[in-house]
């Protein structure tokens, strides 16, 4: 470093940046340079080290035109509520967490990394969902709708060809699915009032009808939030169909539903195998990176995730000491909390056709028969 500052052929732009990376990162301890350094372009984003009282500790220069041009202050009355709230449970649960983010008229995604006894909130653009992705979508939902008219003439004639035709048409589905909500072009999600109860329980029919061994634990009372029910009962279709999948042949499940201060949570409890470490460890960014295994990690739990982030919530994992893991997708109760975040989707385009979430989400962990005709 000292080389480039004496080189009188360096410009005095990249002597600044370097010099604001040399202050933002002097003294960090090891855990707060690695969630500082997470991603390689990182140093060069707007960062801010808060503690668990949300206040600011260090920033980048770069990050003071978004929060604050002051020292020691905090994020609370600059940031939603609700993404307050969320860094907090970050910081307590020590999870990631990505949400989409509006301040000043521009959009963020805002990474939330856990660090010693507080977090490093890192903000990058948003990237730029694409309307080419939606056309790739809408053809390769024909492709999958003209599958499903296949499967109907082969009913008759053979019946197991019929369901595994219609299978795959699922799966298809289920990815295409999970690519646009990722990556295109957003409509204005659905929003209205949700009981949270009677979701759980359309879902845990849908699980029993398919042989599913699962249980609902209810609570003492309903529980009503604001939010956008198909795409909600969606991530719990996916996170149900995870548990399936990695938990083995004798998996049971248990859905729960409990109110947790200003939110709903969501419970997925299997008594599997559970998520292994490297499961754990990659589950949300894996898709991400050039060594990604096809078939190993797709797209469900990223997919998942944004869903709870578009309705300014969280999703958390923990693996279960007796075996098995938890997931918990929680909801926040009021939509005034939800100012600033993510508003889009276009799910809804397909869930209108008359085909269940549960036939969809579940068509890599069910077998066959489930897509025989009724």
């Amino acid at each position: 470093m000292e080389t480039r500052k004496n080189n009188p052929d360096m410009s005095a732009d990249l002597w600044g940046i370097e010099t604001e990376i040399e202050v933002f990162f002097d003294g960090l301890p090891q855990d707060v340079l690695y969630a500082a350094c997470r991603g390689l372009d990182a140093p060069l984003r707007p960062m801010a080290y808060v503690s668990d009282q949300l206040m600011v500790l260090r920033q980048t220069d770069s990050c003071r035109s978004i929060l604050a041009d002051v020292g020691f202050y905090s994020v609370e009355g600059i940031l939603p509520d609700q993404v307050c709230e969320t860094i907090r449970q970050c910081i307590r649960t020590k999870t990631d967490q990505k949400l989409p983010l509006q301040l000043r008229e521009t959009r963020w995604e805002l990474h939330i990394v856990p660090a010693g006894q507080g977090a490093m909130l890192v903000f990058a653009p948003a990237v730029q969902q694409q309307a080419g992705v939606t056309m790739a979508a809408a053809r390769l939902r024909d492709c999958a709708q003209n599958l499903l008219f296949q499967a109907e003439d082969l009913d008759q004639e053979n019946p197991e060809k019929a369901a595994n035709t219609r299978q795959q048409a699922m799966r298809i589905l289920r990815q295409v699915n999970h690519m646009q909500l990722l990556f295109g072009t957003p409509e204005p999600m659905r929003w209205g009032e949700c009981q949270a109860c009677a979701m759980v329980q359309d879902i845990l029919q849908q699980l029993q009808d398919r042989g599913v061994d699962a249980v609902m634990r209810e609570p003492e009372k309903e529980i009503t939030f604001r939010g956008d029910e198909r795409l909600i009962s969606a991530a719990l279709m996916t996170l149900i169909s995870n548990s399936l999948r990695h938990g083995g042949a004798e998996t049971k499940l248990v859905l729960t539903v409990e109110q947790v201060g200003n939110s709903v949570s969501f419970g997925v409890l299997d008594y599997g195998l559970g998520l292994s470490d490297l499961a754990l460890e990659r589950m949300n960014d894996t898709w991400e990176k050039p060594d990604a295994l096809v078939g190993g990690w797709g797209l469900g739990v990223p997919y998942a995730r944004r869903i709870a982030a578009m309705h300014g919530g969280l999703l958390l994992f923990l693996r279960r000491q007796e075996g098995g893991t938890v997931a918990h997708l929680r909801i926040p109760l009021h939509i005034e909390d939800l100012e600033g975040m993510e508003s889009g989707s276009d799910y809804q385009t397909f869930l209108t056709s008359g085909i269940r979430i549960s036939d969809v989400e579940l068509s890599d962990a069910l077998g066959t028969d489930i897509y025989r005709a009724e």
